[in-house]
Formats: structure tokens, C-alpha cells, sequence
């Protein structure tokens, strides 16, 4: 049987209220008196009931991350790295994702309503009313991951995505020099896709290069979505210098595949490029041209803009952007381009 308060209290001859502030509020009890309570702890091994202490101390020492989804090396890395940053900070993570049957708004709702967490860093795939809605009344401190959210006063990590969008646009652009690209994009109201939809316009725009809205899809991101869509499109996307431009590596890899199974060669015949860079990025043959996003990094500063905002309520709001890197590999062509 472990432990009790009651043992420490007698082992230390003090009261248990005196054990009590030791262990939640170390600087109102004497040095002398700490110390000795702190050796009979050690000595029998006692461990705080942490519900009771989140309960006296009027928070849990656990923060929340709430995603789109759970599936897939992007979303892993992100809570790798927020589960590593709420570690060192001495927080213990919660994760949550709306289900198939959810949305992000009845989600949002539960927390809300009966969260003994400390607070939440949220990534909204899709920003609706709705959410705004919720988050604009939020009591929990929270940050929002991928997007800001209009209405509501908060701290925010983003990853620069027309940026990181127009650098692989003008790379196939100017360096590979496509004649045609098709894009492949989630749901037409994702916020990723709408961001790294407009790099695509604006740089076949500024460098005069057609395009019409018959070029440009609107899938799910899954790989399997974009294989089925590819095997039955490729054999019309093949053309000199032609490039599927898709928004993840995941469909990207599925477009490879399917061109494949076609008989196309990639990137002879089709340029294929993606986003992200997770690994599949690198295990897809030829490794995928790609756009490598800081994932484990905003996670870990979401945690960390997250603990800041718990330890001073009051600090400005705090707004990062993270920049992503192009990564070229054999899937875009530049050497069958003759670009080096």
C-alpha cells in the first residue's frame, strides 16, 4: 500500500496542512520545515495524489492538443513535438481529434463546457462560424495552430504556407520550366489548400504561364483518394514538361504510384511534386520534390506559447510564423531539365 499524507506528516512531526503547502506551495513554509518534510517524502516514497493537488492549486498540470485527425507521420510529428515541449515544461499532454462522427465545433463545445485542462493548443483545419463562434468565448487560454482565428484574442503558431507554396511554384516555374501544372489540393475550404492554391495562381500568373480552373482538384489528402483520381487521370496529365503539383506528399506519392501501375514515367513523362516533406516524401520512388514543413517544431512552440500564456494571462498576444524549406529531389525533373 502506498504512502499516505498522514505518514509523511508524522514522519516529519508536522501537520498534514503543513505537508500539504510543502507540496503545492513550497515558499510559504520555513526552509527548516520544508526540508524536513521534504526528507520524509523521500524517505517513504510518497507521491502526491495529483488530482487532489490540481484541485488546491486550482489547475491540472495538463494541457490539451486538438487536432483534425490522428493518422499520419504530420500529424505524429506534431505531437511529438508538443508532447516533448509539455514534458520539459512540466506539463502532461492530452490529445483529442474530432472523430468521423464529430466536427471540430461540437469538439470545441466539450472542452469548453468541462475541461479540467489548463488550456489548448487547437489546429482548425477548416475555420466556419461556428468555430469562430466558440473560441471567441472561450474561457480556457488557448492557441491556435495553422491559422488565426478572427474575433478572438489569441497567441498563434503558422507555418508561412503561401511562402513555402510559391517557392516550389516558381522552382518548377523558372528552374524546371513546366509548360502546364495541375493541382491537386484538399477541400476547397482547407486552409492549407486555399493558401498554397493562390501561390499557384499567382506565380503561373506573373510568369504567364496558362493554367484554367480544368487543371485544379479538390480530393481529401489521403493517399488512396489520390491514386484512385490518378489512375483514372494520368494518362491525361502526361505532357512535355507537365507537373502535378500536389498538396501533400501522401497524394503525390499516390499520383507516383498510380503513374506506374500506367505505365507513365515519373518525371519523364509527368513531374510529380508535393508538401510537407514526412517520409514518405523519401520512400516514395523517385523520392518526391517537396516542401519541408518545421511539423515537431510547431508543436513544441505551440506548447510553449501555450505555457507562457498560463504562467502570464496577461502577456501581449504572441503571433509565430515558421518557415518551410523546398526540398528538391528526382521527382520534379530538374536534371531531366537540364538544370543541374
Amino acid at each position: 500500500m502506498p504512502p499516505s499524507i498522514d505518514q509523511v506528516a508524522r514522519r516529519a512531526n508536522v501537520s498534514i496542512s503543513t505537508v500539504s503547502r510543502v507540496v503545492n506551495r513550497r515558499n510559504v513554509v520555513s526552509e527548516k520545515t520544508r526540508h524536513r518534510v521534504e526528507l520524509a517524502i523521500k524517505e517513504l516514497g510518497y507521491q502526491p495524489n495529483a488530482f487532489a493537488r490540481g484541485l488546491m492549486l486550482r489547475k491540472s498540470e495538463m494541457v490539451g492538443l486538438v487536432l483534425p485527425d490522428l493518422h499520419g507521420e504530420f500529424y505524429s510529428e506534431i505531437i511529438r513535438g508538443a508532447n516533448m515541449q509539455a514534458r520539459q515544461l512540466g506539463y502532461s499532454l492530452v490529445i483529442a481529434s474530432a472523430r468521423d462522427t464529430d466536427d471540430a465545433q461540437s469538439l470545441l463545445h466539450g472542452f469548453h463546457g468541462r475541461s479540467i485542462m489548463d488550456g489548448l493548443a487547437i489546429m482548425v483545419s477548416e475555420v466556419t462560424g461556428g468555430i469562430q463562434e466558440v473560441l471567441g468565448t472561450f474561457r480556457l487560454p488557448f492557441v491556435v495552430l495553422d491559422d488565426d482565428i478572427d474575433g478572438a484574442d489569441h497567441d498563434s503558431v503558422t507555418i508561412d504556407q503561401l511562402g513555402g507554396a510559391r517557392a516550389m511554384m516558381r522552382h518548377l516555374v523558372e528552374t524546371c520550366r513546366v509548360s502546364r501544372v495541375f493541382f491537386l489540393g484538399g477541400l476547397e475550404t482547407n486552409v492549407d489548400t486555399i493558401a498554397r492554391l493562390k501561390a499557384y495562381r499567382q506565380v503561373l500568373g506573373e510568369h504567364q504561364v496558362p493554367f484554367s480552373a480544368s487543371d485544379i482538384y479538390h480530393l481529401d489528402y489521403r493517399y488512396e483518394t489520390a491514386w484512385e483520381f490518378a489512375r483514372q487521370h494520368v494518362s491525361e496529365w502526361v505532357g512535355e514538361r507537365h507537373c502535378v503539383f500536389a498538396a501533400n506528399d501522401e497524394m503525390a506519392s499516390g499520383v507516383v504510384d498510380a503513374a506506374a501501375a500506367a505505365g507513365v514515367k515519373v518525371p519523364e513523362d509527368l513531374a510529380v511534386v508535393g508538401f510537407d516533406d514526412t517520409r514518405v516524401a523519401r520512400m516514395t520512388r523517385p523520392p518526391l520534390t517537396t516542401v519541408r514543413v518545421p511539423m515537431a517544431q510547431m508543436g513544441a512552440k505551440a506548447i510553449e506559447l501555450l505555457c507562457s500564456r498560463l504562467a502570464d494571462p496577461a502577456q501581449p498576444a504572441d503571433q509565430v510564423s515558421l518557415q518551410p524549406e523546398l526540398i528538391v529531389r528526382e521527382s520534379c525533373g530538374a536534371n531531366v531539365c537540364g538544370a543541374g
